[in-house]
């Protein structure tokens, strides 16, 4: 199946899977544990924890997490060359690295991703953000997959659990267990770069996976009809 993933999705799977291999195992209660996109303390998202992507510098945004005594192993990746891009990762506690945030020029942060402990579940989430607009999904194992919800309007991506991967089916009680805040800008790319279903209510994953996508973004929709063109030449 060909699906266009944006990097920072590509990114969230790697580290999920070097994060629990082996075996995988995404329902990890290791991972952060934190309930703030229901109860909206200390702060609404997209903002978490005073932090906010398009808002938040990267230095102020590293010492709110260095500050913090819930969170640990606070480490700054090495950048690339001629990159202004910044990234650090922390922990919840002293267990897995389940957190990362980001700047693209180096100076106020434009994401900010989490790989949560399952403590709050899809219908919570539904209960007070209604529907997602969009929906993507990816299976890291044979036995397990993610669906991504898409709420551009917040702007937030969800990642809900479903057992039995292909086999399995979202439903209200679906685990949530990573969450992925963005600025409105960084939202726009992420449905400009990609390929969606539209939310059609609690469905297998199956039914949503195919090959005939409800929403193709503006700059897929540019590289097809190039690829096209260029093909119809030969």
């Amino acid at each position: 199946m060909n699906r266009r993933l944006l990097l920072l999705f590509a990114v969230l799977i790697a580290i999920v899977l070097a994060a629990c291999a082996p075996p995988i195992n995404l329902l990890d209660e290791n991972n952060l544990k934190d309930t703030s996109l229901l109860s909206g303390e200390p702060c609404e998202a997209p903002c978490w924890n005073g932090i906010t992507p398009g808002e938040t510098s990267f230095r102020d945004a590293k010492i709110i997490i260095e500050d913090d005594e819930r969170f640990a192993n606070v480490e700054e990746v090495e950048p690339e060359e001629e990159s202004n891009a910044r990234l650090f990762g922390f922990s919840d506690g002293e267990a897995n690295i389940c957190c990362q945030v980001l700047s693209e020029n180096g100076d106020v942060i434009d994401s900010m991703l989490f790989f949560l402990a399952p403590e709050m579940t899809l219908g919570e989430v539904i209960e007070k953000y209604g529907d997602p607009t969009y929906v993507l999904g990816e299976t890291p194992s044979e036995d397990q997959a993610i669906m991504f919800l898409i709420y551009p309007d917040v702007p937030i991506v969800i990642y809900a659990f479903v057992a039995g991967a292909a086999e399995g089916e979202l439903s209200d009680s679906s685990e949530i267990i990573g969450l992925l805040y963005l600025t409105d800008v960084a939202m726009q790319r992420l449905i400009n770069n990609n390929s969606f279903y539209d939310w059609d209510g609690y469905q297998s994953f199956a039914t949503y996976i195919d090959e005939n996508y409800d929403f193709v973004g503006d700059e897929v929709s540019s590289v097809d009809d190039a690829t096209s063109d260029e093909s119809e030449s030969d």
